[in-house]
C-alpha cells in the first residue's frame, strides 16, 4: 500500500494550527506581561508671564529641585512697588503724626512748668513779705503779735494752684500718650495688612521659579527667553528616568478574574533577580492592539484589554523593558 504524502501535509498543517492558536494565548493563568512605561509630564503655569530665563534644553538631565525657568509677571512687580510705597508714606504718616504729639507735649510741658515757676515765685515773694515784718517786729521790740493768716492762706492757696497744675499736667500727658499709641496702632494695623498683601505677592513670585519636579530628562522645551507665555501653556515635557508604570495587557481570549486593588507580582522578562510587589490600579474595558514585543509572533495580529500598574518611586527596571505580571491568588 503506497503512503499517500498529501496526509502527512494535512497533519502537518493541523499540527502548526494547533501550536499557533496556542501560542498566540502570550498569558497563561494568572500570569500577563507588559511594558515598563516612564509617563512625561508636560509642565505648565496657570498664569499668563513672560520668560526671563531658560536654562534648559531638549535632551538635558535635571535633578529633581534644579531650577530650569525663571519667569516675570510685570502686575505682580507693579503690585510691589505700590504696596511698598504705601508702606512707606504710612510711616512717614506715623512719623510725622508722633512728631506733632511730641512737640505739642513739650509745648505743653513747658507752658505748665512756667506757671509752678510764676506761682512758686509768688509763694517765695510771700514768704519774703512774712519773714521781713517778723524781723522788724523784733527789731523794735514791740510786743504786739504780727497776724499773717492771710499771707499764709495766699501761700496755702498757691500750693494748692501748684498741686492742680501737676495734676493736669499729668492727665494731659495721657492724653498726649495715648494719641501716641492710638496713632502707631492705626499706622501698625495699615501696616500690617500691606505686609500681608506682600507676603502674598511674595508666594505668587515663588511660583515663578519653576523647578525640576523629578530627577529626569528633558524632553521638550516650548518657550524661549522673552517669550510671553499665556495662561496654561506648556513650557516643557520632562520624562524621569525611572518607568513609572507598567501597562500589561490581557489576551482578549482570556476570561480572568481581579479585582481592582489586587496584589501583582512584577517581575523582569530578562532580569528575574529583579521582582517588587505592585496594586493593580485600573484595566482598560477596549480592545487594543498587542505591542510587537508581546506577541509570540510577531507576523500575526492579536489583540487584548490594558492593565495598569504604578511602580514604586524606585525601582530598577529599564524605561520599555518587557515585565512579566503575576495576580496574586
Amino acid at each position: 500500500m503506497k503512503f499517500n504524502l498529501l496526509y502527512l501535509v494535512w497533519l502537518m498543517a493541523l499540527g502548526g494550527f494547533l501550536y499557533i492558536a496556542q501560542q498566540l494565548k502570550t498569558q497563561s493563568g494568572q500570569q500577563l506581561f507588559g511594558i515598563a512605561e516612564a509617563e512625561g509630564k508636560n509642565i505648565k503655569v496657570e498664569f499668563p508671564a513672560v520668560v526671563q530665563q531658560c536654562r534648559i534644553r531638549a535632551g538635558q538631565q535635571v535633578r529633581k529641585g534644579d531650577t530650569v525657568l525663571v519667569l516675570l509677571r510685570g502686575e505682580l512687580e507693579q503690585k510691589t512697588t505700590l504696596k511698598n510705597t504705601e508702606l512707606q508714606q504710612i510711616e512717614t504718616e506715623r512719623s510725622v503724626k508722633g512728631n506733632m504729639v511730641t512737640k505739642e507735649s513739650e509745648l505743653f510741658t513747658a507752658r505748665q512748668n512756667a506757671r509752678i515757676a510764676d506761682l512758686q515765685a509768688q509763694i517765695k515773694v510771700i514768704e519774703s513779705e512774712i519773714s521781713t515784718q517778723n524781723n522788724l517786729k523784733d527789731f523794735i521790740g514791740s510786743g504786739k503779735t504780727v497776724d499773717n493768716n492771710i499771707k499764709l492762706q495766699e501761700i496755702k492757696t498757691l500750693e494748692e494752684a501748684i498741686r492742680q497744675v501737676h495734676l493736669q499736667t499729668t492727665e494731659q500727658r495721657k492724653v498726649f500718650d495715648n494719641q501716641q499709641v492710638g496713632n502707631n496702632n492705626l499706622s501698625e494695623s495699615k501696616a500690617k495688612q500691606l505686609r500681608e498683601e506682600l507676603t502674598f505677592i511674595g508666594q505668587e513670585k515663588t511660583k515663578l521659579i519653576i523647578i525640576a519636579p523629578c530627577d529626569g530628562f528633558i524632553e521638550q522645551v516650548f518657550v524661549a527667553n522673552g517669550e510671553v507665555c499665556d495662561s496654561y501653556k506648556d513650557l516643557y515635557k520632562i520624562n524621569p528616568f525611572q518607568p513609572t508604570k507598567i501597562i500589561g495587557f490581557i489576551h482578549e481570549s482570556l476570561n480572568m478574574n481581579y479585582r481592582l486593588g489586587d496584589t501583582v507580582t512584577l517581575q523582569s522578562f530578562s532580569r528575574t533577580e529583579v521582582k517588587y510587589k505592585a496594586i493593580l490600579t485600573s484595566i482598560s474595558p477596549k480592545l487594543v492592539e498587542l505591542p510587537y514585543r508581546l506577541r509570540r509572533n510577531a507576523e500575526i495580529k492579536s489583540w487584548g484589554r490594558e492593565v495598569y500598574v504604578n511602580l514604586p518611586i524606585e525601582n530598577q527596571f529599564f524605561i520599555g523593558e518587557k515585565v512579566q505580571l503575576r495576580l496574586q491568588q
